[in-house]
């Protein structure tokens, strides 16, 4: 079937942020009127890393992850279920392809390949089993090219010594643009235009995420810990505010991050559940973008742990909302003031971020085939 648009992305992973990313753009492009598909592209390679239990352990940190997940493994199994049916089940993906070449010999079904979000142009080796330049889209062009949000990370320092690689491809683009300034900077430098554009999952407000949202899971009320790295600082946060609240925390981010930290985990948590998680918890302490992102999206009380420099695109969008007292360290937490956090003014500056993503999609795609 010919589809208006492809999505080329990290769309699975077993993470929050790649999976909901993957969500949203695709959802917002639906919305404009397109046919929009994902390019279910997952390399065998990819797929064994992201493993909840890895099955053939090749370094000591995959054999200190096996060991400390063994009392979990049912829970873990079921997290990896949820996360496969949400791909399967809540995302327009493709068939799975597991080689370039499959993406290459289907890539004429689209009249527009979309690379992004994510850091889909981090070509480091250091421990990136998903890097891949397919993702450049390194083959002959047959159709409309744009990257939204697209991302190199910390690769962005290394990638000028790859320009000859690299950089023939993305002269092939039609319209390019990344979610970090530095990113823009970069990409200018080599004398191509391109346009600094939200991550995905910021231009969907919360009733458009209910759809997906699963059923509450916890019964009482809690404190959602979400971190990623889970380091000391946002424990003792996660700490400091129920004792303030006197409730329970619970961390759904799997070990051998924050063991014997003393808080409990959910660990059978998909995307859905994550959405649910963070709806219906009574106050959340995050030091992750996606965890601020969508804290803000459902309106909840909030802090975002700064341990060392904070992430930039975390900073940036607290202050472009008016939002940087969520900014804070784990001694300074004002959990009184977090509750009173009034969300109309965010509302409105949350529109008026979004105008120029959804003008940069527009533009893109007004001369990409037939509306659906």
């Amino acid at each position: 079937m010919k589809h208006n648009v492809g999505i080329l992305t990290y769309h699975t992973g077993y993470n929050y942020g790649a999976s909901l990313q993957a969500y949203a753009l695709s959802t917002v492009i639906r919305k404009m009127g397109y046919s929009v598909e994902i390019i279910n592209f997952e390399t065998d390679r990819f797929k064994a890393s992201r493993e909840m239990i890895t099955k053939h352990p090749k370094r000591m940190k995959e054999v200190i992850k096996i060991a400390s997940r063994i009392l979990y493994i049912k829970p873990l199994k079921h997290r990896q279920q949820l996360f496969d049916d949400f791909t399967n089940n809540c995302l327009p993906v493709s068939p799975l392809y597991k080689t370039e070449q499959e993406v290459i010999d289907h890539a004429t079904d689209y009249d527009c390949i979309v690379c992004g979000s994510d850091q889909i142009w981090n070509l480091s080796q250091d421990d990136a089993p998903a890097a891949n330049p397919i993702f450049f889209l390194n083959f002959p062009k047959n159709q409309r090219r744009a990257a939204y949000a697209a991302s190199f990370g910390k690769w962005v320092k290394e990638a000028p010594k790859h320009e000859e690689t690299f950089l023939p491809w993305l002269k092939q683009f039609d319209a390019i643009s990344v979610r970090e300034t530095s990113g823009v900077d970069y990409v200018r430098s080599l004398g191509l235009d391109c346009s600094l554009c939200l991550d995905p999952t910021v231009l969907l407000d919360a009733e458009e995420y209910e759809p997906i949202c699963s059923e509450r899971l916890i019964n009482e009320k809690y404190i959602l810990l979400f971190s990623w790295s889970c380091p000391d600082d946002v424990i003792q946060a996660a700490k400091k505010v129920s004792n303030e609240l006197r409730l329970p925390v619970y961390n759904i981010v799997p070990p051998p991050r924050a063991m014997f930290s003393g808080i409990q985990r959910k660990l059978d948590v998909g995307p859905r559940e994550f959405l649910s998680m963070i709806k219906n918890a009574e106050f959340i302490v995050t030091n992750s973008f996606h965890g601020t992102a969508f804290s803000t999206t459902f309106e909840k009380p909030y802090v975002s742990v700064v341990s060392g420099n904070p992430d930039l695109r975390m900073k940036s969008l607290l202050e472009q909302l008016g939002l940087s007292d969520h900014l804070v360290d784990k001694d300074y937490i004002n959990v009184p003031a977090m509750l009173r956090t009034d969300y109309t003014c965010v509302r409105e500056k949350k529109s008026a971020l979004r105008k120029d993503s959804f003008d940069f999609l527009t533009s893109t795609l007004k001369d990409v085939g037939q509306k659906a």
